[in-house]
């Protein structure tokens, strides 16, 4: 009797672990669905949010996609800060222009100063 409970146990374990992992995943992408709304109406705490939860995922698949390459491991980080500065200030005029804001050309001097061309 004691073996048949503890291997019910296992099994609720076994079973609910996934589980939990897709409900998580789905309130993540509500979540993120939010966000993409919030940030289409002009909020930017939203928009940058949304932009770093996008960046996680894009570091995780690539995390996986590295360790079914490789056997295991994390992939090497070889961030090039100036790639990730020329990026933001890109998005930035991106999303400027999306909003139609006058001081985008302001943004396109940054992409100079920073050598981004």
């Amino acid at each position: 009797m004691k073996t048949k409970l503890l291997l019910i146990a296992g099994l609720a374990l076994a079973i609910s672990a996934p589980l939990a992992r897709a409900q998580d995943e789905g309130e993540r992408r509500e979540y993120m669905h939010e966000l993409h709304e919030a940030c289409e109406s002009g909020d930017e705490r939203a928009c940058e949010r949304l932009r770093h939860m996008r960046h996680e995922e894009h570091e995780e698949r690539e995390r996986r996609e590295y360790q079914d390459e490789r056997g295991g491991g994390a992939p090497p980080q070889v961030a090039d800060p100036k790639v990730a500065l020329c990026a933001a200030i890109e998005n930035n005029y991106n999303n400027c222009l999306r909003h139609q804001h006058d001081g985008c050309p302001a943004w396109v001097i940054e992409l100079n100063a920073n050598h981004c061309f």
